[in-house]
C-alpha cells in the first residue's frame, strides 16, 4: 500500500510490486485503500491515478490520460470528519475511463482519505496514486 503515496503517477513499476496497490479479493467489490495522516491536515485537492493504458511505457498521465483497460470503474473519494466518512463533492464516480481524477473542494480538516471502489475493469482495484493537496491550518 505504500506504493500509492511515493509519487510515482505513472504506474511504470506495476509489474515489480511497487508500481501501485490492488485489491487481493478477484471481483468482489467494495474495496477500500485508505491513508491515515500523522496529524490533522487541512486539505482542498485529492487526485487518484489508476492504471492507465500502456502503462509500461506511456509517462506521465494528464487529466485525459484514458484507462479504459485496466483501471478504476466506480469509485468513492471520502475524507474522514471526526466521527465518519464523508464523499468530497463531485467524489461519487461512475463509468470512468481516465487514469488521473482530480477533485477539488472547499478545504477541509481531516486525518485520513480513502478511496472505496465499487466495480472496476479485470475484477481488481487498481490505485496507482493518492494525493491530497491543501494549505497549512
Amino acid at each position: 500500500a505504500a506504493s500509492v503515496i511515493d509519487g510515482d503517477r505513472t504506474g511504470a513499476n506495476w509489474g515489480n510490486g511497487n508500481g501501485g496497490w490492488n485489491d487481493g479479493t478477484r471481483g468482489a467489490f467494495p474495496d477500500s485503500m485508505e491513508v491515515d495522516f500523522p496529524t490533522a491536515e487541512v486539505i482542498d485537492q485529492i487526485n487518484v491515478f489508476t492504471l492507465q493504458n500502456n502503462w509500461t511505457t506511456a509517462g506521465q498521465p494528464n487529466l485525459a490520460t484514458a484507462a479504459s483497460g485496466e483501471g478504476l470503474l466506480d469509485f468513492d473519494v471520502q475524507y474522514w470528519n471526526g466521527s465518519a466518512w464523508v464523499n468530497v463533492p463531485g467524489g461519487s464516480v461512475t463509468g470512468n475511463d481516465k487514469a488521473w481524477r482530480q477533485f477539488l473542494f472547499t478545504a477541509v480538516t481531516t486525518t485520513k482519505i480513502r478511496v472505496v471502489v465499487n466495480n472496476s475493469r479485470n475484477n481488481y482495484s487498481r490505485i496507482v496514486e493518492l494525493e491530497a493537496f491543501g494549505c497549512p491550518p
